[in-house]
């Protein structure tokens, strides 16, 4: 291969291909396609000016830094149908200029760390993923769409939509929700920034299984009754005690109740 220097797209995809070495001769190379081969691990010294990077349908277990030395100039990432179970926190971070990461059907247990901040694209359907953390995602600030569907997720985290100011696509279908007030009142934070989302529908409690949690009436309607007791519970715990009346006077933020005594 030493004689194709100015070859720019090289296609090794249907093949039956275990490794790849040396492909950092190929200076001008910026589209390297591998995938349906045998690889199980990443090509070895890829060519610093690579832009895309396709390396679905294999054998990959693990994801390393290591892997991702020196390719400034990615911008498109396909993982996706895989094994991999270990994704090395900050292992992309040296990828300044990634904004498209495939990662579906793979053996993740959680939302790699350290993702680099100019992601646009995020797929992560059918891992096993079980929860979303603030921690995940608070540094991407630019992700447009978020694939979790099929996974293992029954509750969401609301800093950590709230920390996603750019989000148009979240897709959450296939996923066991618990469906409580608290996945309602993400719903609403959802809306509310204009997100276009499928759901998916409650596993729990039994008397909503089955019910889509963005759209229910039901799940709405039990909902409010519950936070119509509430605030008349909390009423009635606002009242003073009429002996106590001179001497106590309440101070009230949200939940939390401070007694100042005169």
């Amino acid at each position: 291969m030493k004689h194709l220097e100015n070859l720019s797209h090289l296609y090794l995809s249907e093949n039956l291909l275990s490794s790849i070495d040396g492909a950092q001769i190929l200076a001008n190379l910026t589209t390297l396609e591998v995938s349906q081969n045998q690889l199980q691990t990443l090509p070895f010294r890829l060519p610093v000016r690579l832009q895309k990077l396709d390396c679905s349908n294999n054998l990959i277990q693990k994801v390393t830094a290591q892997d991702f030395q020196d390719l400034p100039d990615l911008k498109h990432l396909f993982l996706d149908n895989n094994i991999v179970s270990l994704f090395e926190a900050g292992a992309l971070q040296k990828c300044s200029q990634l904004s498209n990461l495939a990662l579906e059907q793979n053996l993740l247990l959680s939302i790699p760390l350290r993702l680099p901040k100019t992601l646009a694209r995020l797929d992560l359907k059918g891992n096993a993923i079980q929860d979303i953390a603030e921690r995940e995602l608070k540094d991407l600030k630019q992700l447009q769409v978020l694939n979790l569907r099929n996974n293992k997720i029954s509750a969401l985290d609301l800093k950590a939509l709230e920390g996603l100011p750019r989000l148009r696509h979240l897709y959450l279908d296939g996923n066991p929700w618990n469906c409580t007030c608290t996945l309602l009142r993400a719903r609403e934070i959802l809306k509310a920034k204009g997100t276009d989302v499928k759901g998916g529908r409650c596993a729990a409690p039994a008397e909503q299984q089955g019910e889509s949690w963005m759209s229910s009436k039901k799940i709405m309607k039990q909902c409010e009754q519950h936070l119509h007791l509430t605030e008349k519970s909390k009423e009635v715990k606002k009242k003073p005690k009429p002996e106590d009346s001179s001497s106590i006077k309440l101070i009230m933020d949200d939940d939390d109740y401070d007694y100042e005594i005169d």
